[in-house]
Order: structure tokens, then C-alpha cells, then sequence
């Protein structure tokens, strides 16, 4: 079986894409897609403290997305985040 690589959008290293956190946005909101099944413009993340740091510090998705996000939807991407590694 072919393993699917997709590289994360804050340290660009390619990985296999079920050891990483889907972003989805999804009607000009951002969701974190723990089953990868939502349909909409997606990124990848790697699910490494550092990398959820940087994607905030650096607000790397204003760039992926193509818009200005505020603060609070990264805080909330990045507690998602957390609770969702957690749980792997």
C-alpha cells in the first residue's frame, strides 16, 4: 500500500498524513478534521509542540488561507490541537 505524504505548513517536512492534524476551513471558519473528512481548502500540521507553537507565533495560516484570522481563532485552533494529540 502507497503511503500519502503531505507536508506540514509551519516547518515544511513531509510525513505520512495520518501521523499528522488536518485544518480545513470550512465557510470562513477554521476546524481542526480529526477524521479527515471534511471538504474545504485544508493544510497540514505536524503534532509536535514546537510546530503548534510556531503556527501561532508566526500566524502561518493567515498566509495558507489567504486571510487575516484574530488571535482567539488561533488559540482555539491550538487547544484543539492540544486535546486532539492527547487523545492519540
Amino acid at each position: 500500500m502507497k503511503t500519502v505524504l503531505r507536508m506540514c505548513c509551519v516547518c515544511r517536512t513531509k510525513q505520512n498524513k495520518n501521523e499528522m492534524s488536518r485544518l480545513v476551513n470550512i465557510d470562513d471558519d477554521i476546524v481542526v478534521d480529526n477524521k479527515k473528512e471534511c471538504n474545504g481548502k485544508a493544510t497540514y500540521v505536524c503534532k509536535n509542540k514546537q510546530c503548534l507553537d510556531n503556527l501561532v507565533k508566526k500566524r502561518v495560516l493567515n498566509k495558507v488561507f489567504r486571510k487575516n484570522l484574530k488571535n482567539e481563532v488561533y488559540e482555539k485552533i491550538k487547544e484543539e490541537l492540544v486535546v486532539a494529540n492527547s487523545e492519540n
